[in-house]
């Protein structure tokens, strides 16, 4: 099955995402998304450095706790986005 494909928009790479073989995309790290997935719940409970610091064992790939701030509300927002789309459908 072919990976999922997504264009590069910045200089960047997110947390959860890798740079794909093609120029100019990225393709998502299934490890590393579940992780954040978990993350997210850590959060109700534990600080994002607390947080970040686990993820940063758990995954090997190192994350400030401001960039996960700023990715856990980017992904919040874009969830939210998604479904205010669909009610209006």
């Amino acid at each position: 099955m072919e990976s999922i494909k997504i264009k590069k928009r910045g200089k960047t790479i997110p947390f959860g995402f890798r740079e794909s073989n093609d120029p100019g995309y990225i393709e998502p790290v299934r490890e590393e998304l579940a992780a954040l997935d978990e993350a997210k719940n850590y959060l109700k409970t534990c600080s994002y450095r607390e947080t970040a610091n686990w993820l940063h064992r758990k995954t090997g790939r190192y994350i400030s706790h401001v960039g996960l701030r700023q990715r856990i509300n980017s992904t919040s927002e874009t969830e939210e986005d998604h479904q205010e789309e669909k009610a209006e459908s």
